[in-house]
């Protein structure tokens, strides 16, 4: 089982790299659109992070989160994000499909109180491509302007409770990792009157390495039998991060065959991009209902309500050129999520229990406030979402299946402006060993 595990975990390392994740215009600048939480089970609530604790779920957003693991449990998460988006601007609309192998993370508890993780995490991204004809009075050309890549994180998470008793749990945690990837703008310009492709390319590719971290804490507090409130808080500081930029640029015979591209100039620049501090603030409170008596069994329902509050203050970089199409500005993200569980105690259930008693049901609500704006109109990202979680039960183990839907719309309000419909679907999986499963367990010799 674990040599399974073990393969799994290197495959997606391998095929996580090089995915289109994101296919907006407004990717194309600094290194991209930041991750605001993808996870399925985090979506389906409404991207809620900070707050989202629990024993069978790896939360690297907090990293405070794997003190709470269940002893002798390893779990190793995947998630899959797809996303169909329609682009309408005045008269013209395009679709396009965008999906990613989103993060892939193991996480364990190690004693009592402490808990670790490590894995790949997404941190931004860039997918764009859009053109425009332009007639010049005596030639045709067309002007094609793209984006691709992405910045990864690896990383390593510990966490600690300092404070652990039936009712109180204090954790705090953080998240170490190597920041590391590209993103490329790149600008074609095509004479379109000739039998030959001739024309112009521009490439400006941004390249990063560097070490980054994260904190994270939370305390959860249970008031009586039924109530539970917890306190979840996390924060992204300002940090610097090494980064180098190269500028191409070619002519060319043909623009579609690369051995025809002649240096026009070439250069390469060492500095630094700098990420100013984002931090997110969230409640979760839990309400046990009453048991509910039947003829087989009795039922212990959830409920589950969870809200957070995050903002980014924007990038700064030395590469960065000024641009009268974009203004930089501050964006904030709000999100409330509801989660109902027909049934608390599965494991002492679940041979007498129907088959949609079993389900998490999941809903949540957006707001998204961009850093960039359009004639002074900052771009917003409303949603809805809704989900389900679909516990595997068969081996008595902590392993999940989790779809998330998100139905969002991105732009301004203007109708001029580029707008975004989009549809989401996220699919996680959560796979843990089982009960009765010997690996990652202590032995003692008498």
């Amino acid at each position: 089982m674990r040599y399974k595990l073990a393969s799994v975990f290197t495959l997606f390392i391998i095929v996580a790299k090089a995915q289109l994740t994101t296919s907006h215009p407004l990717s194309s600048y600094g290194i991209g659109e930041y991750n605001s939480g993808s996870n399925a089970i985090s979506t389906a609530l409404g991207y809620v992070n900070s707050s989202m604790i629990d024993s069978a779920l790896v939360n690297f957003y907090n990293p405070s989160s794997y003190s709470r693991l269940s002893k002798g449990n390893t779990l190793l998460s995947v998630g899959i994000d797809s996303k169909l988006s329609q682009y309408a601007q005045n008269d013209y609309s395009e679709y396009r499909l965008s999906s990613i192998v989103d993060h892939f993370a193991l996480a364990m508890k190690i004693n009592k109180m402490m808990g670790i993780s490590f894995g790949l995490k997404p941190y931004s991204k860039v997918g764009y491509e859009f053109s425009e004809n332009i007639f010049t009075g005596v030639d045709s050309l067309r002007y094609t302007y793209s984006g691709r890549g992405s910045m990864q994180d690896v990383y390593f998470g510990m966490a600690i409770s300092p404070i652990q008793t039936a009712t109180t749990n204090f954790s705090i945690g953080f998240n170490t990792s190597y920041l590391f990837g590209f993103v490329s703008n790149d600008r074609k310009s095509e004479l379109l009157t000739g039998s030959i492709d001739q024309g112009g390319i521009s490439n400006d590719i941004t390249r990063l390495s560097a070490f980054h971290y994260e904190l994270g804490a939370h305390f959860e507090q249970s008031i009586g039998l039924r109530h539970k409130l917890l306190i979840g808080f996390n924060i992204d500081p300002s940090q610097r991060f090494n980064a180098t930029r190269d500028n191409e640029l070619y002519t060319a015979s043909n623009i579609n065959l690369p051995e025809t591209y002649d240096t026009v100039s070439y250069s390469s620049n060492i500095g630094h991009i700098e990420a100013l501090s984002s931090y997110e603030l969230g409640l979760k409170y839990q309400f046990y209902f009453r048991e509910v008596k039947r003829k087989t069994n009795t039922r212990r329902p959830n409920l589950t309500l969870l809200a957070s509050y995050k903002k980014w203050n924007g990038i700064t970089t030395d590469f960065q050129e000024e641009s009268s199409n974009w203004q930089i500005g501050s964006s904030d993200k709000w999100s409330v999520g509801l989660s109902y569980a027909p049934e608390t105690k599965l494991f002492a259930n679940v041979a007498t229990l129907k088959a949609f008693e079993k389900l998490q049901y999941r809903v949540g609500v957006y707001q998204i406030t961009s850093p960039f704006a359009s004639n002074s109109a900052q771009y917003m990202d409303r949603g809805t979402t809704f989900g389900i979680g679909i516990p595997i039960l068969a081996q008595m183990s902590l392993s999940s299946l989790n779809f998330a839907f998100v139905l969002g719309q991105k732009g301004t309000g203007n109708d001029n402006d580029l707008k975004e419909n989009y549809l989401g679907f996220n699919f996680g999986m959560v796979f843990s060993p089982s009960a009765f499963e010997k690996w990652f367990r202590k032995r003692k010799l008498d």
